[in-house]
């Protein structure tokens, strides 16, 4: 039987399909119950020795696919082993195939911002220069597109953060509606951070996080600006408040320190809340910089995301406090860090707040621009970008297409290149910035919305 033949075997196996349909190039012949674990996973093995399913597609068969297969099989115990060694064999496949000497080439990498498609860029742009002391930068003109842009200054040592803010009602930026699931998201964090509330929505879990500073030192968010206006916000644990970004999806975490009893007192009453991460051990964390030290996502595959994070922009796999593999009513989370940055990426499951109304993969399949991604066209959600700057994108381009990942280069007038990658089953977008490529890559059309002009060389 085939791939697609029933909802069965699709809930099962869709990745493993998508896969070998691309590899093939025609559906697959494994059903996960016609044949027994092991021997599936030998023909899986099979396939990668023979060539038919191509090292560089190595990175999209995941262990998650693998392991909802052990799931539905009935062979557990065979799993843990069976795993690692399908995952190994692969990998070691896609490595040993892809051209070193081009595609390891290191290229300095520098964290640079991020883009926001936001409902209101005005209002988001004035929340920062705020409550972050942020400063407006001028975009060139795009347009009836409403856009808005700020530089948040956070520490002297280390490159300001660049945000860009953008509003696009065009119908040919893809199927999801982007606004409608901004406000959709405000509805439901606004309620996590109001009193007597819910305590919780894994939106919240789409957050940058900032440590200290400027501000005396203390915090990179003006405390007493969020006092005086009852900005809403939740405080938990020891030092850690937490505010909503006007018209995103998105939060902010900032990590205070040494605040006088009276603003403890004050910042206490405005939301101090319990600590809504399950399962937590304590556990010494990386050294994190001062001022924007972390992204996290919600992700519905956190450990596809980190080893995409590791194989394509060179991050590491860091241990967290969190238990893995996923536990029922437990946090589950992956870290990756890039030690010379002092920086982090966080991909969280918080399975334990979904409901009937909210799941995360739901959500998550429904805004993935990855397939539109595939065809060349550019998907709203692409509008939330994590964005870095790098001497050269040629060996970022390299890895990708070594692992056949789609991607979209665009140039723009400024002389600059943005290129686009979307981790699968994830629906998070990493934008790199470079004024430098050399190796062959087809140019899309590009979008004055992405056009940043000059400010960021």
């Amino acid at each position: 039987s085939h791939c697609g033949s029933s909802k069965e075997n699709n809930a099962a196996l869709p990745n493993l399909c998508l896969t070998t349909r691309a590899a093939m190039g025609f559906a697959c012949h494994l059903h996960p119950f016609s044949l027994s674990l092991s021997r599936s996973f030998s023909v899986l093995l099979a396939l990668s020795a023979s060539g038919a399913l191509r090292p560089s597609l190595a990175d999209v068969l995941e262990q998650s696919a693998l392991a909802r297969l052990c799931e539905n099989s009935g062979h557990h115990e065979q799993c843990p082993v069976t795993l690692l060694q399908v995952d190994s064999q692969v990998r070691s496949r896609a490595w040993n195939a892809a051209p070193h000497s081009a595609v390891e080439q290191p290229s300095s990498l520098q964290t640079l911002g991020r883009t926001f498609f936001s409902t209101d860029p005005a209002a988001t742009a004035d929340y920062f220069v705020k409550y972050f002391q942020a400063a407006y930068v001028p975009l060139p003109a795009c347009g009836s597109a409403l856009r808005a842009a700020v530089k948040v200054t956070v520490a002297e040592a280390y490159p300001p953060q660049i945000l860009v803010f953008i509003g696009d009602s065009s119908a040919s930026i893809g199927t999801w509606n982007a606004t409608q699931t901004a406000v959709e998201a405000a509805a439901l964090i606004g309620d996590a951070l109001r009193p007597g509330g819910s305590a919780y929505t894994p939106w919240m879990d789409n957050h940058d996080g900032y440590h200290y500073g400027p501000f005396d030192g203390s915090s990179v968010l003006n405390i007493s600006a969020a006092i005086e206006s009852a900005l809403p916000i939740e405080v938990y644990g020891q030092n850690i408040i937490r505010s909503y970004v006007p018209g995103t999806l998105w939060t902010v975490e900032v990590v205070y320190r040494d605040l006088d009893a009276d603003a403890k007192s004050q910042l206490e009453v405005l939301g101090s809340v319990p600590n809504p991460d399950y399962c937590r051990s304590p556990q010494e964390n990386p050294a994190e910089r001062p001022g924007w030290s972390k992204a996290t996502y919600m992700a519905s595959r956190p450990e596809v995301a980190a080893q995409f994070m590791v194989d394509i922009f060179g991050a590491e796999l860091i241990e967290n406090p969190y238990p893995w593999p996923p536990r029922d009513n437990c946090t589950a989370v992956q870290w990756v860090n890039f030690p010379e940055l002092e920086f982090q990426v966080h991909f969280v499951l918080s399975s334990e707040w979904q409901d009937a109304n909210f799941k995360i993969e739901e959500h998550v399949q429904a805004m993935s621009g990855f397939w539109a991604l595939e065809s060349s066209r550019f998907h709203a959600s692409m509008y939330n970008s994590l964005v870095f700057l790098v001497d050269s994108l040629d060996p970022y381009l390299l890895r990708l297409k070594a692992r056949s990942m789609p991607y979209m280069l665009m140039h723009f007038d400024s002389q600059q290149y943005a290129l686009f990658a979307i981790i699968p089953e994830n629906a998070i977008t990493v934008q790199l910035r470079s004024q430098h490529l050399s190796v062959e890559a087809q140019i899309s059309e590009s979008l004055c919305t992405e056009d940043f002009g000059d400010m960021l060389f």
